[in-house]
């Protein structure tokens, strides 16, 4: 049988996958109970008992984000992940994710069609600190920042949250993407550097059209350098 179990906590869900499989219920129990040491520290952190029951093959469950303990792998409703403060006291191995960051968008062509070259002016950049929007698409994760341009860190504002941001029609976003752990994103371990983003980006237009550029002070603010 399928080595999959459930537990419910007060949050969220969890989940946990042990490899192989088993031939029978009892062997699941014995699998399960194998990995005891895990769970007492996953109650410890969660502060709660967990009663993890067998998931019927194939039954679907709601988006989770993974973690790997050694073999083990682990599942959680981001709800859960979204109530806890710290890491566990188990070492775990996160993925990291890669947020794309668009710093200014528009509703409208921003420019000509066949424009070449020239400045385009970013009406959020006008602030002494300005929002930036950060979204992992591969992993249906969205955030807010502050920026004050080029070289300066970005700032995550909140931690993420699962969605998707509305897109502009057109949107300048940086070539640099931020890359974190989870515990990074949630603050439970210290980031293992700032992100001071470079000034290469691309306007990206509704019709996958691409365009290089350089952000740079324009006007008392910042503008998109165009090359191309």
């Amino acid at each position: 049988m399928n080595l999959v179990f459930e537990a419910r906590a007060n949050e969220g869900l969890l989940r946990l996958v042990l490899p192989d499989e088993a031939g029978d219920p009892v062997a699941a129990a014995l699998a399960l109970a194998e990995q005891e040491p895990l769970i007492a520290v996953l109650e410890q952190w969660l502060q709660q008992p967990l009663d993890p029951q067998p998931v019927p093959r194939g039954e679907p469950g709601p988006q989770l984000w993974w973690a790997e303990a050694g073999t083990v792998q682990l599942g959680f409703e981001w709800s859960l992940l979204a109530a806890q403060t710290q890491a566990p006291a188990w070492t775990l191995r996160w993925p990291d994710f890669h947020f794309e960051a668009t710093v200014a968008g528009f509703d409208e062509a921003p420019r000509p069609v066949d424009a070449q070259g020239g400045v385009l002016l970013l009406p959020p950049a006008f602030e002494s600190a300005w929002r930036v929007n950060l979204q992992a698409p591969l992993k249906g994760l969205m955030a807010e920042a502050e920026w004050r341009g080029p070289g300066s860190e970005l700032l995550l504002v909140n931690p993420p949250e699962p969605g998707e941001a509305a897109e502009p029609a057109w949107r300048v976003q940086l070539v640099e993407p931020l890359v974190r752990s989870l515990p990074e994103l949630f603050g439970w371990i210290e980031a293992a550097s700032e992100w001071r983003p470079g000034d290469m980006a691309h306007l990206l237009g509704p019709d996958d059209s691409r365009h290089a550029g350089h952000i740079a002070a324009a006007l008392g603010g910042f503008g998109l350098w165009l090359i191309d």
